[in-house]
């Protein structure tokens, strides 16, 4: 999962630049992006059921890693609109689908305790993601595109062969399992809820560095700041949240790591100097962290055997609020500014709590034995 997770943060900050320098102007880019995440979020569902159905993750996985190893390298040949909105949005659909997958094949080695020993697991990849874009930048800077586009194949093939050499050592997931379905009325509430507030990342992900420098006259330094702090927030917190929601309970960590939403953005808008903005991200931990690892143990243990289906429903709702939020708030920013934006974006991931909610009372019914008859 590291080098994976590590390969990934090589190259996907990077490919905008890269675009932009192979001369897709602004627009072509936005609709490359747009299309690859559509097609991504396809593709991981297809992969996860895939998956489910075939019961080898582990062998699965390594095959996708050793794909993606070959075809990143592919990219010193792009050039143009034409080239870049097939083969990015190809790429993406399996890589994507192989951090997805990534999930579910750790799933299959935890039997108890879902909610630390995963959150546990996926710090090497949060980890890996850190170690891999700082390492993607610096040989941008010092040596080429191409040098991260080796580094970064090289990266994903090691990840196959790590994945390679579990298969077989893994607790495979039992092959066509799907009791309970994940697809139950609770988890389609949950996955709403989820969407709801993804819809909100955009303020972060896009318009928080827009923010700091145009709104509040910060500097680059400052702006990305607000990206570096937040993984000293998000690792300890899948530790320390996912083993706090095998104490507790599920919902109760995510009705919190829902609440953080709108705290994080009515923060972020009322908070008038830069280093106040950057310290109010550092709730990533509750929004990003908490949210993924505990969602993702929640919708594993109801899915049994259909792990690598449900966790890619959970990735689906993640991406498809993404997609949407970012045009809903690009909108909204234009007409009422930044502060008109965090607003809505504090508005728009508060409806998450209420469907969690309606999600957890269902949840107790549906638990609830039924009634003797007189």
């Amino acid at each position: 999962m590291a080098f994976l997770f590590l390969a990934a943060g090589v190259v996907y900050p990077i490919f905008p630049l890269y675009m932009s320098l192979r001369g897709l102007s602004g627009v072509e880019i936005g609709v490359v992006a747009s299309a690859s995440a559509l097609a991504s979020t396809a593709s991981a569902v297809l992969l996860g059921l895939y998956s489910d159905s075939i019961g080898r993750r582990e062998a699965l996985q390594a095959a996708a890693c050793a794909a993606l190893a070959g075809l990143v390298p592919v990219y010193s040949l792009a050039s143009g609109f034409g080239w870049f909105l097939p083969f990015h949005s190809a790429f993406m659909s399996l890589g994507g689908a192989a951090m997805s997958l990534s999930g579910a094949v750790a799933m299959d080695y935890i039997a108890e305790r879902r909610g630390a020993r995963f959150g546990a697991l996926r710090t090497s990849g949060a980890v890996g993601w850190v170690v891999g874009a700082l390492v993607g930048g610096y040989l941008v800077e010092r040596a080429s595109y191409q040098a991260a586009f080796a580094a970064s194949s090289l990266a994903y093939a090691a990840a196959a062969a790590l994945y390679g050499l579990g298969a077989g050592r893994a607790r495979q997931a039992p092959a066509g399992a799907a009791k309970p379905s994940p697809l139950s009325r609770g988890a389609i509430l949950l996955l709403a809820a989820v969407f709801a507030a993804s819809a909100s990342n955009p303020a972060y992900y896009t318009f928080t560095p827009l923010y700091i420098v145009e709104e509040l006259g910060g500097s680059e330094l400052e702006a990305s700041l607000a990206f570096a702090v937040t993984p000293f927030a998000e690792i300890p917190a899948m530790v320390a949240l996912g083993a706090l929601s095998d104490r507790v309970g599920r919902l109760k960590v995510l009705a919190a790591c829902f609440l953080a939403y709108p705290l994080r953005y009515g923060l972020t808008g009322l908070l008038r100097r830069p280093a106040q903005v950057v310290t109010a991200q550092l709730l990533h931990g509750l929004t990003f962290a908490g949210l993924y690892v505990v969602g993702s143990a929640h919708l594993a243990d109801a899915a049994g055997g259909a792990t690598g289906f449900a966790l890619s429903l959970f990735t689906a709702a993640f991406n498809l609020g993404g997609v949407v939020g970012g045009y809903l708030l690009a909108l909204v920013q234009a007409r009422c500014g930044y502060a008109g934006m965090y607003l809505a974006a504090a508005a728009l991931s508060s409806l998450s709590l209420p469907l969690l909610l309606a999600s957890a009372k269902l949840g107790s019914r549906q638990r609830s034995p039924p009634r003797e008859q007189p």
